[in-house]
Parts: C-alpha cells; sequence; structure tokens
C-alpha cells in the first residue's frame, strides 16, 4: 500500500499547493482511496502532479462533515465524477464554528445527490480485506473532548456538536495497526483503543494524520502523548490540525519516530 499526502497545511515538495484542510490518497493493487479531499483548492492540482486523475478514484472516505476535509468533492462534481462516498450518517448536518468573530458555517458545502453509490453508516465497516472504516468512534474518555465552537444545527436549533460523524479508517498491516485520521475530534487515544477492539490488532504500527489538539490543554498534550508512547508506535505523523505546542512535544516524546507531514510525502506499507 502506498499512502500519498494530498492536502495539507504545509508542503514537502516543490510546486505542490497547501491549504488548511487534509487528504490523503490511498493505493492498493485493486483500487484508488481518497481519505479526505480537503478545502477544495489543493486537492486537483496536487493529484494532477502526482500523475492521478479524478476518474481513476474508486472510492472518497469522509472522516467528518467539515469543510476543510470535504470541500475537494466539488471537483467531482464539476467534471461529472462520482465513485463512492464512505462516511457517518451524521456528516450531513449543517456545520457551524461559533467564536467572538461570530457564527460562521463550516459545514459540508457539496450537494452529495449527484453520487449514485453513497455509503453511510454508523458501524465499522470493511472497505477491503486491510481496510476499516471505523464509523462511530465511542468518546470513552472523556478528558480528549475539548471542543466549545463547534456545533451543529438539529431541525432549526444549534446544538453542540457530539462529533458522532467523526470516523477514522484502520489498516491492517504485517506491522500492526495503522490509524487514519482527519482531525481525530473523538480523540485520538478512543480512535486507537476503538481500532484495536473492532480488529483485534494489539499493535499500534502507527498514526497519519490530524489530532486536533492546536487548542488543547497542556495537561491533554501530556497525557495524549504520554499515553501514545505506551503504545509504542513505529511512527507517528503531526499533521494539519494536530498544532505547534502538541507537534513540539510528539517530537521531544518520539524523537525521530514523529513526522511532520507536507503535502507531497509518500508512505508505503506491507500488507
Amino acid at each position: 500500500m502506498k499512502i500519498t499526502v494530498i492536502v495539507d497545511n504545509y508542503v514537502s515538495k516543490r510546486d505542490f499547493l497547501a491549504e488548511h484542510g487534509f487528504s490523503v490518497l490511498i493505493e492498493t493493487e485493486e483500487e484508488k482511496i481518497l481519505f479526505d479531499t480537503g478545502q477544495g483548492y489543493a486537492l486537483k492540482h496536487n493529484l494532477e502532479l502526482i500523475g492521478t486523475n479524478l476518474s481513476s478514484i474508486n472510492k472518497v472516505i469522509l472522516s467528518h462533515g467539515h469543510d476543510d476535509h470535504t470541500g475537494g468533492l466539488r471537483f467531482f462534481n464539476e467534471e461529472g465524477i462520482f465513485p463512492e462516498i464512505i462516511a457517518h450518517p451524521d456528516i450531513r448536518f449543517p456545520k457551524f464554528k461559533v467564536s467572538e468573530m461570530g457564527k460562521r458555517n463550516i459545514g459540508l458545502k457539496i450537494d452529495l445527490s449527484d453520487f449514485d453509490k453513497k455509503t453511510f453508516s454508523k458501524e465499522p465497516l470493511n472497505v477491503d480485506k486491510y481496510i476499516v472504516f471505523s464509523g462511530e468512534i465511542p468518546k470513552e474518555n472523556r478528558w480528549e473532548l475539548g471542543e466549545t465552537q463547534y456545533f451543529r444545527e438539529e431541525d432549526g436549533v444549534l446544538k453542540k456538536d457530539p462529533f458522532a460523524d467523526d470516523a477514522s479508517l484502520y489498516v491492517k498491516t504485517k506491522k500492526g495497526l495503522l490509524v487514519l485520521t482527519g482531525c481525530a475530534h473523538s480523540g485520538i487515544i478512543n480512535i486507537v483503543n476503538y481500532g484495536m477492539k473492532i480488529t483485534g490488532e494489539r499493535r499500534l504500527y502507527g498514526i497519519l494524520g490530524g489530532m486536533h489538539l492546536k487548542n488543547a490543554s497542556e495537561r491533554r498534550i501530556e497525557k495524549t502523548v504520554e499515553t501514545l508512547y505506551d503504545s509504542k508506535p513505529e511512527f507517528v505523523t503531526i499533521s494539519h490540525c494536530t498544532g505547534f505546542n502538541a507537534g513540539v512535544r510528539i517530537r521531544e516524546a518520539f524523537g525521530e519516530k514523529a513526522i511532520f507531514t507536507g503535502v507531497g510525502d509518500v508512505f508505503k506499507f506491507d500488507l
């Protein structure tokens, strides 16, 4: 399996474009899968730089309904290309960020009706023989749930977003479980624990994706890093929304096993 970072907050190679968002291209012998799509500015440009056309992508899996992970779907709509969509059903709720700057729509802005093949699942789902879509992740560690500015609209009423739609991918590799996250709004430890539970794999090989610790307390960052360290992964990436402070702490703890990602980075795994 080859995984290429297509959208991230930073670039690792010239000519690629960065934006606040996340997307990776997963390539196996059988198919090409896009996990998240970024905001919708850089996706197509960056895919073309690695020689990949939208039409070659079989599935688009969405981690949650925020527009910095779903905005790139517009390129598929514009070109009339409609791969299978896999997501949690709650991805369709209108979503907002409420702060001193006011109320901002950060939800899904793409009409999914044109995508004939859609799989919405709250339960774990086998994408193929190696990849498992998490479905809804139990939020057992309440200390990981520090979101205060994120809301969803239910019947015209704004309610604190429970992030039921926050989903991850679990890849069963020869070295253990590879965890792919979008923003990890459910908490990265909750996500890892659930992956081990539903796959039966107790070895954590690595984590690739955002951890949304950029505004987390020092206590939460420290507890997260300590718990991850005890799991003995071979690598942990610092991507997208993980945040500078958390990224530095992860690097201090993991040394060279901590990888700051950028657009264009390639990871290869034996399945």
